[in-house]
């Protein structure tokens, strides 16, 4: 392990892209200034990951989804190991006595250029009771921008539920016309947010660009096992548990598109001037997600007593905490650490400058 002696109060986030199955990524390309985006099998960047990405049936890539950064030395050194080597500095003593060297949180940007796998994830609870995990996956969606406006959804819960028995039958036979019969296209929008708990259903459809924040687990059951070619291997389907195990973390209740939408789209909150609450304590206990818009500067860093990672949504800027200063530009993702002094943003000009901040700490 390279040691790092100087606690960095700020840090640059480099790409981490992961693979995934499913196609997309072309404009995570554009983000980070290559010349040819193009879609591919790493559709994700998880940003500031302490969580290794689970890719059954895939080659292995050691540590895959471990988030890495430049240390001063110019070597590249692990994030969870910057947190080991200082945890009370970098993520706060009452986090790092709870969690360890852990975000407590996995933060990802998203580009779809395909329908996802009609998926679901495992709530809290069962994991701990089933999968000896203390995290399932619940999931918040924060919608940055859309290939095609007029043709951009998502699946969220059943729209017509089938008997437990049945979807059994569904998946296991892979009788996709009934399985797409269970379910209706949900309108999402840039700038929405929206919520999946555990045991929903659900499918992100293509030309979506999304921050996805969740719960720090990988664990999925995926019920489509090929899509436009792209085929989920055997052991990446059932979270490796036995089948009948895993089907019982579905929830069947009918949920209409309406009721999907005034349930599960979330309204931003003001809680400051120039920051908007979208997910908070009400939402889940596990993160909290706020929008600081800068239309002219400087404004303080928020801090909420907690690390914090910061993507910029939109604008062009810069934030500053001390000695060291980052350029902002949409896409840029940077670190605070907890103990860090008070900083500031600055907008360049050009219209506002948005930008989402990720945290464990609670908002109310």
């Amino acid at each position: 392990m390279i040691l790092i002696a100087v606690h960095l109060p700020l840090i640059h986030l480099l790409p981490n892209r992961v693979r995934r199955n499913y196609r997309g990524g072309s404009l995570l390309d554009a983000l980070d200034g290559n010349p040819a985006p193009r879609d591919g099998n790493r559709p994700e960047d998880w940003l500031a990951s302490t969580v290794p990405a689970v890719n059954p049936g895939m080659e292995p890539i050691p540590d895959e989804g471990l988030a890495e950064v430049r240390a001063s030395s110019g070597e590249m050194v692990k994030l969870r190991d910057l947190f080991a080597q200082a945890p009370d500095y970098y993520l706060g003593a009452e986090h790092a006595k709870r969690l360890g060297p852990h975000l407590g949180f996995l933060a990802k940007l998203l580009d779809s250029s395909m329908r996802l796998h009609v998926q679901a994830h495992p709530t809290a609870a069962f994991a701990r009771e089933h999968l000896h995990s203390p995290w399932g996956k619940l999931e918040a969606y924060v919608i940055l921008a859309l290939r095609d406006e007029a043709q951009a959804y998502i699946r969220l819960g059943f729209q017509r539920p089938p008997a437990p028995e049945e979807w059994r039958r569904i998946v296991l036979d892979q009788d996709i016309a009934a399985m797409d019969a269970c379910f209706d296209p949900i309108p999402v929008h840039a700038g929405e947010v929206w919520l999946v708990p555990g045991g929903l259903p659900h499918a992100i459809g293509a030309g979506v660009l999304m921050l996805e924040v969740m719960e720090p687990s990988d664990l999925v059951v995926r019920c489509e096992f090929e899509r436009e070619g792209v085929i989920v291997p055997p052991e990446a389907r059932f979270m490796q548990s036995p089948v009948d195990l895993a089907l019982q973390i579905f929830d069947y209740t009918p949920l209409s598109v309406a009721q999907a939408q005034d349930t599960y789209k979330i309204s931003p909150r003001k809680i400051s001037p120039g920051e908007d609450l979208l997910i908070g304590r009400s939402q889940t206990d596990c993160f909290s997600v706020t929008r600081m818009t800068v239309a002219d500067g400087p404004m303080n860093l928020p801090t909420h007593g907690s690390a914090m990672l910061g993507v910029v949504a939109s604008g062009h800027g810069r934030v500053t905490i001390g000695a060291r200063t980052i350029s902002l530009n949409q896409g840029s993702r940077f670190f605070r650490a907890a103990s860090a002094p008070g900083g500031e943003i600055t907008n360049s000009g050009g219209g506002a400058l948005e930008i989402l901040f990720c945290s464990s700490g609670q908002v109310a």
